[in-house]
This record gives C-alpha cells, structure tokens and sequence, in this order.
C-alpha cells in the first residue's frame, strides 16, 4: 500500500551496521531522534563511522541489528521509488551524470521547471548557473571539466534539495567550498527548519555548525555525545581554556 508522505520524524534505535562484503562492525549501538525540522551535525575524526551512519539512515545499507525509522517506518522495508522523492542526499563524491545542468537538479526525473529555478536559488547557484553557455541547458557530465569542485558541490546540493525532501542529508557538503559557498550553505540549512526538513550533516568543518540544533560526537563507531549545539560547543571552549591554562599557552592561539 502506498504510504502517506513523512513530516520527516526520523528515529535510528541500537543500530549495529557491519558494511555489504566486509565482517568488521563499523556502526555499534547508534541511537538518534529527530522531530520535523530539526537539525543534526555528526562531528569526529576519519573512520568515526560518520559516513556509515548516513547511508545507513538512509537506507543504502541494512543495519545487523536495530533499525532507522522514518515516521516510524522501517527505511529498509520502505518502497524505494516512493521513498526517494521524500530523500535529498549529498554524497562526499559528487556524480554529475552526462545531461544537462537542470536534468541533474531534478535527478532525471519530471522536470518542472520552476522547481528547478527554486533548488538552484535555494542552493544560491542561479546566477551562476545563468553565467553559463546556455544556461540551465548546458550539457555537463562526469567527463567535463568545465566545473570547480565547488561548483560540482552546489549543483549537487541543488539536487539535494530538489521538490519536496522530508529529509535532507549531507555528507561533508562544504569539503570544497570557498567561503561565499559556505555562506550560501548555512544560508540553505537554515531555510530547511521553517519548511519542516530533517536535515542530518556530516562534517570536518565546523564553520557550519552554528546553525544546526543538535551535535553528535562520533569516534570508532561509537556516539560518545549528543547535545545541543550551543552545549557542545560550550563544552569545546571549557575544553580549550583548560588545555591553555595547563600548557601555559594563550586561549586565542591554542583556538
């Protein structure tokens, strides 16, 4: 039976991942809750399981144990068709496939025009987008080198945000932005809360964390933290201030 489209409660319980083809467990005991609208940053070092967890929320991979619900329905039985129009994803690795620029915003699918125009200022790359050759015609793909990585990255997060996503989840969506791109990043994020979008975000930056509502620390796998944004980051300058004044360094410069 088809089912009726999310808010975007999106809940993850004692999840246990071990990855397609491998036997090691990447993902232990994960626990998250988001309510329509809310925001989540996933922060820690390389091989926090950052990256796993996403695709697990999303369902590319199947928890061992636990499950990710989406308005409380399992992810990994969810019809995937259906699924993906309520799903904005951008990846590390930005695919751009041979087509033109409004094709990739609208993944291919039905284009309306309107709401293509509508993702691309949402991700503040219309002007660019009309600096082009033809415009939103401009044939690009995966062989062109007409692009910088950043502006793959925003074309990628056009496409995120194209339609009507319930859940939006990014994965280190500004590893190639310059600061403009970053500007416009945070710009977006906020945008999502008034439209009720569950935004999930992982990243090595924390220049974009200011925005989200919730921070989780990963390391090895595990969450060693969640709390709000202005308690972890408070907990990070105490942190600092403590380092500086037993190295006998000044706060600013150890920050």
């Amino acid at each position: 039976m088809k089912l009726p489209a999310p808010s975007g409660k999106l809940h993850a319980e004692k999840l246990v991942v071990v990855p397609p083809g491998s036997k090691q467990v990447v993902l232990h005991h994960v626990e998250l809750s988001l309510e329509p609208g809310e925001s989540l940053g996933i922060v820690g070092p390389s091989a926090a399981g950052k990256t796993s967890l996403l695709r697990t929320l999303l369902g590319i991979w199947k928890p061992a144990q636990g499950c990710v619900r989406l308005d409380g329905v399992d992810v990994a039985v969810w019809n995937r068709a259906e699924l993906g129009k309520w799903l904005g994803y951008l990846p590390q690795d930005i695919e751009l496939f041979d087509g033109t620029v409004a094709q990739n915003i609208c993944r291919f699918g039905h284009a309306d025009p309107d709401q293509i125009v509508a993702a691309a200022k949402l991700a503040d790359i219309h002007e660019m987008i009309l600096s082009m050759p033809d415009g939103y015609d401009t044939v690009i793909g995966g062989n062109t080198g007409m692009l910088s990585g950043g502006q793959r990255q925003r074309i990628g997060l056009a496409r995120a945000v194209y339609g009507e996503p319930r859940l939006l989840i990014l994965d280190e969506p500004n590893s190639n932005l310059d600061d403009r791109g970053e500007q416009a990043l945070v710009q977006t994020l906020k945008a999502m809360k008034p439209k009720g979008v569950t935004v999930v975000v992982a990243t090595h930056r924390p220049s974009i964390l200011f925005c989200l509502d919730k921070i989780m620390v990963m390391q090895e796998g595990r969450v060693l933290r969640t709390d709000s944004c202005q308690q972890i980051i408070s907990s990070l300058k105490n942190q600092v201030g403590a380092y500086a004044q037993k190295t006998g360094q000044d706060k600013g410069s150890v920050a």
